[in-house]
């Protein structure tokens, strides 16, 4: 796993963050929209949307994920995938996670049952934080494709408007 925990810790970043209602009701419904119309676009049993805290990945949006993610609750940010996106200001893909050289060991992994793949891009601000990621996770090893990417993209840019849309004051 990668330590991310000075790069997260970005005061800009985070204020960034607390700008939005993320515990708004309909925000978490949309965004649980937002995740299975990916999960199924590409044929993957769990859609995600996520904000990364310093210390925690906060789960905004799901659709198959285990107990754990889909209450909406967090994870240790050390677990999170997600947090490699928001970090590298990238999409991060792990087409086989229990092989990886990084994520071989991620604790999540005992949730997949030891197999898992994962693509996600970072959900980026109007102003440039990037706040979280929109992913999905396989079950299985998987190749993501540019056209998988660029779903992930427009689901990202969605969820960047929906945020937009449960500003704070």
């Amino acid at each position: 796993m990668i330590d991310h925990s000075v790069a997260l810790a970005d005061y800009d970043r985070l204020a960034a963050i607390a700008v939005y209602d993320l515990d708004h009701p309909e925000l978490r419904r949309r965004m649980d929209e937002l995740s299975v119309r990916s999960a199924r676009a590409l044929g993957q049993p769990i859609g995600m949307v996520s904000v990364v805290l310093d210390s925690a990945m906060m789960v905004l949006g799901a659709s198959g994920a285990p107990g754990l993610l889909e209450s909406g609750g967090g994870i240790p940010v050390e677990w999170s995938f997600c947090a490699t996106a928001v970090v590298e200001r990238a999409p991060y893909v792990v087409p086989d996670a229990a092989n990886d050289p990084v994520q071989h060991d991620n604790p999540l992994l005992l949730l997949a049952g030891g197999d898992a793949c994962y693509a996600g891009v970072p959900v980026t601000t109007p102003q440039g934080h990037v706040v979280g990621a929109h992913c999905v996770i396989g079950l299985a090893p998987t190749e993501f494709t540019e056209a998988d990417l660029a779903v992930l993209r427009a689901g990202a840019a969605e969820a960047s408007a929906l945020l937009e849309e449960y500003r704070r004051g």
